[in-house]
């Protein structure tokens, strides 16, 4: 893939600290003036495997003992097929005659390139010729003589996404809802780019755990709505409340359920062992089989008894209280206990240290979800113990029964999320609308974005900006097919048109 280096005119002596800064690069995803669709010169991007997180290529640069080094390059893009490149100021002592540059894209297993005109006489550049809603790493280093230095560390930028059609302005405008769950995130950003590059929609996100956003009309899309299914089942739990309120929602007259988002399902277990400790103990597949293997487990427990992790904080969360009824349920109390965390950030590092360590842990999460696709792809996996399968009847008399009474259990109801939406939109947004109604993001589309947002970000956080979902979103855009089946063949032509 070759970039053009559009470089400033030669001078004799450059002086760095002289040259205007451009402003820096907004924090979200702004709309940018030109409404063209850039033509670039890169080829399109190899898609990255969903199931692994690739090494990164290892650059080795050429030294000649040349003391100066460049720091970190300040990168900024205003536009959505080019970025400014300044270097950074030098340490050490020698004649500056010129800089050299290289490049890649964070994302994907792509090796450093260099410029084609190997030496500016600038202390900055414009590289163009960009994919646009991509993050691109720089490095410099000084040329003096004929001597180089060692390439800086790199310095990156996220280049913009390009504006969305004219014809935007005369269609309503879509208010999406984010919620603290990384899915939600990423279904939208797929939506967002389809329906602005596809059909012309002005788009934007709206954050908020309020469950009323669309009763009350502030958003009119929410693609990833958990529905109560049974007013015996979600009257019981510490969350009625919410459930209640989601109820009203959809009771209200104002909405309308489209369809199921997500496909098929997904699921969480408070039963979850390392890959490792499962091949290691082949007698261990069941919560039934506990009894026997209580004692690898004891690292995290208290008071003699082996430890579950689990999901709440001691506040009183809905899946601490099933978890603490499935213990009592299942005859174990006298050889488990729930090991409350202080927050979501204790608990990751727990388990994660545990699997560096190879050490046994039982622990509760649930998937797809970043956190399980990091276990899967980095720390080889884990195992999900068998448990007698959901029933209503089960999950009431856990719920409105004492947890010390509880005589039977069984595990979580697999989860379901659909898209509801204002109920104007069928009349004002007929094409979003069937964009909806065809629409069902698989279990594997999910895990492969969630691989794709740990190689961007390098971490477990729950909270990414919206800009890296809308650059997960339009990586996935371009390297699957999978969304192609909800879009007419001219609607994906235009999308992946915008995205080149």
């Amino acid at each position: 893939m070759a970039l053009v280096l559009l470089a400033a005119c030669a001078e004799p002596t450059p002086t760095p600290t002289s040259t205007p800064t451009p402003e820096p690069a907004p924090t979200s995803t702004p709309t940018p003036t030109a409404t063209a669709t850039p033509t670039a010169t890169a080829t399109p991007t190899p898609a990255i495997e969903p199931t692994s997180t690739p090494t990164r290529p290892v650059a080795t640069a050429p030294t000649s003992g040349l003391s100066a080094v460049p720091g970190r390059p300040r990168v900024v893009s205003l536009v959505p097929d080019s970025m400014i490149v300044l270097s950074g100021v030098a340490s050490g002592e020698a004649a500056v005659t010129g800089y050299d540059y290289r490049y890649r894209m964070k994302l994907g297993e792509i090796p450093w390139e260099e410029a084609e005109t190997l030496t500016q006489q600038r202390a900055w550049v414009e590289v163009g010729g960009l994919l646009p809603g991509t993050t691109y790493e720089v490095q410099a280093r000084i040329v003096s003589g004929d001597a180089v230095s060692d390439w800086s560390e790199p310095g990156a930028a996220q280049t913009l996404l390009p504006e969305a059609s004219y014809f935007a302005r005369f269609k309503p405008v879509l208010t999406f809802r984010q919620e603290q769950t990384g899915s939600t995130g990423l279904q939208n950003a797929v939506a967002r780019t389809i329906l602005e590059y596809g059909y012309g929609y002005e788009t934007k996100e709206v954050y908020s755990t309020d469950s009323d956003l669309l009763q009350r009309g502030i958003v009119n899309v929410h693609m990833q709505m958990g529905l109560p299914r049974a007013t015996e089942r979600w009257g019981t739990w510490w969350d009625h409340g919410r459930a209640a309120a989601t109820r009203a929602v959809l009771d209200s007259g104002a909405v309308t359920v489209i369809r199921e988002s997500r496909g098929p399902v997904w699921w969480q277990s408070a039963f979850l062992i390392p890959q490792y400790t499962a091949e290691a103990n082949p007698g261990l597949r069941s919560v039934e089989d506990l009894r026997e293997h209580w004692q690898l487990f004891t690292g995290a427990g208290v008071n003699g008894k082996a430890g579950l992790i689990t999901c709440g904080t001691g506040a009183g969360f809905t899946c601490e209280k099933v978890n603490e009824s499935q213990i009592h349920g299942y005859g174990l109390d006298d050889v488990l206990a729930a090991v409350p965390s202080l927050n979501w950030d204790v608990r990751h590092g727990t388990i994660i240290q545990a699997f560096r360590e190879g050490r046994d842990i039982l622990f509760f999460y649930w998937g797809p979800s970043l956190f399980s696709v990091v276990l899967d792809t980095e720390y080889g996996g884990f195992y999900r113990l068998e448990e007698p399968p959901y029933s209503d009847e089960c999950w009431n008399h856990m719920g409105e029964t004492p947890t010390e009474d509880v005589t039977h259990a069984c595990g979580y109801d697999d989860g379901t999320a659909h898209i509801v939406v204002r109920s104007e939109l069928l009349d004002s947004a007929p094409s979003a609308i069937d964009l909806f109604r065809k629409w069902t993001l698989s279990n594997s589309a999910v895990e492969e974005m969630y691989a794709i947002l740990y190689e961007l970000q390098q971490s477990i956080s729950p909270y990414p900006d919206e800009s890296e979902y809308r650059e997960v979103a339009a990586h996935w855009l371009r390297t699957s097919n999978e969304w192609k089946a909800w879009v007419s063949e001219e609607i994906a032509d235009k999308v992946l048109a915008a995205l080149q």
